[in-house]
């Protein structure tokens, strides 16, 4: 359960960060999702890879709601193409609804969430463009209503669906927030000129710190378990698995 994070895919992982960094437009590092979005609504740069949201903002469907002010109309409606990401895109977390154990109505909030989820109501909410909410259901990609937002869209959620075929997810396990800042304070510090190595051997250090703190047999014990997961590898995609979906 140590820390594998130095190797030589460590660095040239980093390696190759930096020089996509360099060869994009002045000011990358410094970018924040919103001011991304808007060098390329504006067609300052050719190709980003972010969020769903990404796609309909190109659409200029996002723009459509008024509180979407904060970033600018689409220049590059109708000409924008969707591809998965080489490799193995990320699962990233996102919103998530839970039931508190103290909760002094459990029976309505677990009712309210399971409406909300449902595959109707869901659809309606991704479908609003400014809810920020991507499509994650089967339904949701083979949906005509959502197929019909905008001129792209049947492809833009066939690319969805196809990302999630072979995606992976981030770690979930205790201790999971810990580890990522870790990663967090890796790339900064690369970023701002650091040594990768040394970067690396840092982040490794700190994962072991975390590793040790929270116990290591009971930390391999969820590691293994989350190693179960479609998606937790790239030898364990839901694609791997033969549960790919094809639209």
């Amino acid at each position: 359960m140590k820390a594998g994070l130095v190797s030589d895919a460590g660095v040239k992982t980093l390696t190759n960060m930096l020089a996509a960094n360099k060869a994009s437009i002045p000011g990358n590092n410094e970018l924040d999702a919103v001011s991304l979005w808007a060098a390329f609504l504006t067609g300052k740069v050719a190709m980003i890879y972010s969020w769903p949201p990404s796609g309909r903002m190109a659409a200029n469907y996002s723009q459509s709601a008024t509180a979407i002010n904060f970033i600018p109309q689409s220049q590059i409606a109708g000409k924008v193409g969707y591809a998965v990401v080489p490799g193995n895109p990320e699962h990233a977390t996102g919103y998530n609804k839970a039931l508190s154990a103290d909760s002094p109505n459990p029976e309505a909030a677990y009712l309210f969430m399971q409406w909300a989820c449902s595959p109707p109501v869901s659809l309606a909410r991704c479908m609003l463009p400014y809810a920020l909410r991507d499509p994650y259901r089967i339904s949701h990609f083979k949906s005509e209503l959502y197929g019909a937002l905008f001129p792209s869209a049947k492809e833009y959620l066939a690319n969805l669906n196809n990302s999630a075929n072979v995606g992976l997810l981030d770690p979930i396990m205790p201790g999971a927030q810990d580890y990522f800042l870790s990663i967090d304070r890796m790339c900064t510090a690369v970023w701002a000129g650091a040594d990768p190595k040394a970067s690396l051997e840092t982040a490794a250090a700190e994962w072991n710190e975390t590793t040790d703190r929270l116990g290591m047999e009971s930390q391999k014990a969820f590691y293994t378990e989350f190693l179960k997961l479609p998606g937790a590898t790239a030898d364990n995609t839901v694609e791997k698995l033969g549960m790919a979906v094809t639209l």
